[in-house]
């Protein structure tokens, strides 16, 4: 009798799964007798060395082609690769399906020199005495409001001003507690 490689293997290792059995067994009636897991093993090692094995590696037929243009065994295989993730998923779309995915074209460019379309604005070219960011611009006001301010600026200690004159009392919920 003639076992594929795979069928082999199952018995070998359903001869590794009974001799592991063996080890765990326990008795659970008093006088029962243990099996014989020795000689279970050895009769499936027998039957299973004992034939001839043929390895099932047969040539492939792999193509350019589609996942339906190629044979069952071969579209399984390389289906099985492309899910693996080595390679990117709008691959296996492609075998698949026979979509393929381009990067959209750019949109052109106009000319450098073409302006007349875009509305009116100021440049502001930041200099050493010039430290101002232009955050945004206030339609109503028709000026920039500063965005950003000088990093040290902000590092830096401030005396803070009271607000409020020594004469007047604040009710309680107001009074900062030092």
């Amino acid at each position: 009798m003639v076992l594929s490689e795979i069928e082999q293997q199952r018995a070998l290792r359903e001869a590794r799964e009974i001799m592991k059995l063996g080890e765990k067994w326990q008795q659970l009636m008093p006088g029962e007798k243990r099996p014989n897991f020795e000689r279970a093993a050895r009769e499936v090692l027998r039957r299973a060395l004992g034939h001839q094995v043929v390895k099932n590696q047969e040539a492939l037929d792999i193509h350019g082609g589609l996942m339906h243009e190629h044979q069952p065994r071969e579209a399984h295989l390389l289906e099985r690769y492309l899910k693996s993730g080595t390679v990117h998923p709008d691959v296996m779309h492609s075998f698949v399906h026979g979509d393929v995915y381009t990067d959209p074209e750019p949109p052109a460019q106009p000319p450098v020199s073409d302006m007349s379309d875009l509305p009116e604005f100021e440049v502001y070219v930041q200099h050493s005495h010039d430290l101002i960011y232009p955050g945004h611009y206030h339609v109503g006001r028709g000026e920039y409001q500063e965005g950003h301010t000088d990093p040290h600026e902000t590092h830096a200690n401030r005396l803070v001003e009271k607000q409020v004159p020594e004469s007047v009392a604040l009710p309680a919920a107001y009074q900062a507690v030092h």
